[in-house]
């Protein structure tokens, strides 16, 4: 059963669609164990991301809910919540798509800081990088914050403001539900070492005038980000010791 994108954005908010209108119909109760993200994906014909997705939207929206180490099951609220569409329409982007299109400019950005940046542009990714270290312990948003705020004094140092322009808007989709529930179930907030190490890494190419390493270094990062987010979650059993965890 094949899903097409007629009708909506976000190919996450149909499959939520779906399996909302199967909740409605009866075909999962009340208390009902919804099938594991596999299943689900090759019903629908589409990514286990995907899918994760939906189930995120859905929880967000109050039809399911997730127990640890158990799965995803219909929630006691699902019977008060209306029939018809839309059961995700205010999680936000698909953070696997906000990620995937980071992927396809953000190292070209690196290496393009990395000829072009002026002392001050060096100066500003270092405070920002500072920033992130200092906010080690803080709330999500606030980490999440620091490392926007790293992130876009690179693109500023790229002296392209529309550059600039498109990257912003990528990064107010990270601030999204749908982001944050996922990173959060992944601990990927909880991965700064990983992040520093990595962030150290572009700022060291950047003040070598490095341009192939800058790249590499925004691509690998971003491989890292990519990953975290694709790892076990909770209420996922079937994934459980079976992704390795850095």
């Amino acid at each position: 059963m094949s899903v097409e994108q007629e009708g909506s954005p976000r190919l996450y908010q149909q499959i939520a669609d779906r399996i909302a209108n199967s909740i409605k119909q009866g075909k999962f109760g009340v208390g009902a164990r919804l099938p594991a993200e596999r299943e689900l994906a090759d019903q629908f014909e589409v990514s286990r991301p995907t899918v994760r997705e939906a189930l995120i939207a859905l929880e967000i929206a109050g039809l399911v809910e997730v127990r640890t180490g158990s799965g995803t099951y219909v929630s006691p609220r699902a019977r008060s919540k209306p029939p018809g569409k839309g059961a995700g329409k205010d999680a936000g982007p698909s953070a696997f798509e906000i990620v995937e299109a980071r992927r396809g400019i953000e190292p070209s950005i690196a290496a393009q800081a990395a000829m072009r940046a002026t002392k001050e542009d060096i100066k500003l990714i270092t405070e920002a990088l500072a920033e992130f270290e200092r906010n080690w312990n803080g709330t999500h948003w606030e980490k999440l914050e620091a490392d926007r705020k790293f992130h876009m004094r690179v693109a500023e140092a790229s002296h392209n403001l529309l550059i600039v322009k498109i990257l912003e808007n990528l990064w107010t989709g990270m601030f999204g539900q749908i982001f944050a529930v996922l990173s959060q179930r992944t601990r990927l907030s909880n991965r700064q070492a990983m992040t520093m190490h990595d962030h150290y890494t572009i700022l060291h190419c950047i003040e070598r005038r490095d341009a192939s390493g800058a790249y590499a270094a925004m691509t690998n990062h971003l491989v890292h980000v990519e990953l975290t987010l694709l790892e076990k979650q909770q209420g996922d059993p079937q994934r459980r010791n079976r992704v390795s965890r850095k």
